[in-house]
């Protein structure tokens, strides 16, 4: 079962580099070449990544919701895609994640679960009224070269198109799973608690403070998700 296992995610991440490789050398070469990609940027913020969006010729602006919460609104050929940080302090953020919505996807869970499972380093789901995401997380405790964020998000739109031609493929329709809700619920109950004085943050890197940050992400996502306004991709679904 490992090696079968095994055998089945290298052969998707194959498929997925050759998607990735292509639109990097046409990203990079449109843009004469990332700058300074060793260089360490301290966290992100829209200073430190809208930069590396212009050199990548990703359009993009800063947009809010309703509650005032800001994401970055960035559109890399026909692909849209949200940008919203997490684990911030008042130096920055050392927690990005990227999100892609595709409405009326028509998925089953057999296509959202046998994706997530082919490619780990992104998280795919969907919503009760078939609006179905993939999405990616970054860390930057320590800092993160300004060449790891361009290839980070290189990476995330080829996973993101990856997800769009299966869901392509794929004529059911999904009910939400509860995974994301419960992990809502987990950052709503944990700031409940935290107002009460019964739950501290006693550091905000490491292990601990990004559990904290994909609870952040989930409780955003459905934010997104009921915003009207959140920007969406259509899927053409293909005939047999």
């Amino acid at each position: 079962m490992k090696s079968t296992f095994a055998a089945i995610s290298t052969a998707a991440l194959i498929g997925l580099s050759s998607v990735s490789g292509a639109y990097a050398q046409n990203q990079m070469g449109s843009s004469g070449g990332l700058q300074n990609p060793s260089n360490v940027v301290s966290n992100f913020s829209v200073q430190s990544v809208g930069p590396v969006l212009n050199e990548l010729g990703m359009q993009w602006q800063v947009k809010q919701l309703d509650n005032g919460k800001q994401f970055i609104h960035a559109i890399s050929g026909s692909m849209q895609f949200v940008l919203f940080f997490t684990v911030c302090k008042d130096t920055g953020c050392s927690g990005m994640q990227a999100v892609t919505f595709f409405s009326n996807s028509g998925a089953n869970p057999q296509t959202v679960q046998a994706f997530n499972v082919r490619y780990p380093f992104g998280t795919a789901g969907v919503d009760a009224d078939g609006v179905a995401y993939v999405s990616r997380y970054d860390i930057a405790d320590f800092g993160i070269p300004r060449g790891n964020i361009a290839s980070s998000l290189i990476n995330f739109i080829g996973l993101a198109e990856g997800f769009a031609a299966e869901l392509a493929n794929s004529h059911q329709t999904v009910s939400l799973d509860g995974y994301a809700d419960d992990l809502a619920s987990g950052h709503l109950n944990r700031q409940g608690l935290e107002s009460f004085g019964v739950v501290t943050r006693e550091t905000i890197n490491g292990p601990k403070g990004h559990q904290i940050g994909f609870e952040e992400g989930a409780e955003f996502i459905g934010e997104l998700l009921k915003n009207e306004a959140t920007p969406r991709n259509k899927i053409e679904n293909k005939l047999d």
